[in-house]
């Protein structure tokens, strides 16, 4: 029994180290969600808001190819309009409302980005300028509606913010700090083929693979590190780790007493691994068996073998000789939701 033990444990060992050729091979190329640097000083904070509003954009990209949801425009919408709220309290924050008066501006892109619409996407962009008869100029384009300019006037307190700066030197060190939350936009028309093809194996991934708990959830992201990598957007993982997870049996022991040789039970997997997207796709855990018999014991160890995501057959020695085989089905598949499950790997590797 021990023996059988260890080598079930070798065999578990080596098959979450070796991932195989054909789940490489089946790997597509990430979907670019890297945010454009800032290399500024002064909108230190607002620029991580920024990177964050970035890849939440991104992803609700993913989001909306899986079972072909729609985006929700008024989420992201929601989104970009608080991230215009605190981009301007950044500037008020330095009291830049000294030199220019961006309120209006401002408004009007909370506006459009309320409006938010991904068949006709307006994406505002912060641009400081020339201009003949004002000077230099802030504004937000493109916009919903057309709004005034404003103007950026050389005050002294702008030297106090930064030494050795101007006041429009400030403004375009905002807007490199604002900007960036483009980027996935940015990259989405190079990306559309990738993340078609994404989409559509993260929706196979939900739709297949075996069902999951939070904690199989977070130990899998952990266990593929390497392969959720934070400046991409990827597709699912080649393989799922199995930890913990509850099982209903149809267990029989021939040795039982007579009716009470097939009874049903409770399983636990301690540890395992599910290699989901194989040909014929195949996980192994090891796994306990509580079975209450009369004359043999309640508790029976041994392995698990899962085939094609859904089913299971188990082996488990309740001692003195006394072995039993068990079947199951995957029945938590029954009661997990496609977009909530995606929502705990994008909580887990972003």
């Amino acid at each position: 029994m021990h023996r059988i033990i260890a080598v079930l444990c070798q065999c578990l060992v080596l098959a979450v180290l070796w991932q195989p050729s054909v789940i490489i091979a089946a790997e597509e190329k990430p979907v670019d969600c890297t945010v454009e640097p800032y290399n500024g000083t002064l909108f230190v904070t607002l620029y991580k808001t920024t990177e964050q509003t970035a890849r939440t954009f991104c992803t609700e990209l993913i989001r909306s190819r899986v079972g072909q949801n729609a985006v929700d425009n008024a989420l992201i919408g929601s989104i970009l309009k608080d991230f215009a709220m605190k981009s301007e309290q950044a500037l008020d924050k330095l009291k830049l409302n000294n030199s220019a008066d961006y309120k209006e501006q401002f408004e009007a892109v909370k506006e459009t980005f309320r409006h938010f619409d991904f068949e006709n996407i307006a994406m505002p962009e912060f641009k400081v300028m020339p201009s003949m008869s004002d000077g230099t100029t802030g504004f937000f384009e493109p916009l919903e509606e057309s709004t005034n300019r404003f103007v950026i006037k050389e005050v002294a307190y702008c030297a106090t913010v930064s030494p050795g700066s101007s006041c429009k030197d400030i403004f375009r060190d905002f807007a490199s700090a604002f900007n960036p939350y483009r980027s996935a936009y940015n990259n989405v028309y190079d990306n559309s083929k990738q993340l078609s093809e994404m989409g559509k194996r993260w929706d196979a991934f939900l739709e297949v693979s075996k069902s999951q708990t939070a904690l199989e959830v977070w130990l899998t992201t952990w266990a593929n590190n390497k392969h959720f990598k934070k400046d991409h957007l990827v597709g699912p993982p080649g393989y799922q780790i199995i930890a913990l997870h509850p099982q209903l049996v149809y267990d029989s022991l021939k040795k039982a007493p007579d009716g009470s040789n097939q009874e049903l039970g409770l399983a636990v997997e301690w540890a395992g691994v599910n290699f989901w997207d194989l040909k014929v796709p195949l996980g192994i855990s090891l796994a306990s068996v509580y079975v209450d018999r009369a004359n043999v014991r309640d508790v029976g160890h041994g392995a698990m073998v899962h085939i094609n995501n859904h089913y299971a057959i188990g082996w488990a020695n309740y001692g003195r000789n006394e072995n039993s085989v068990y079947v199951t089905i995957d029945l938590l598949k029954m009661f997990e939701e496609k977009k909530a499950k995606y929502d705990e790997y994008v909580n887990n590797y972003f």
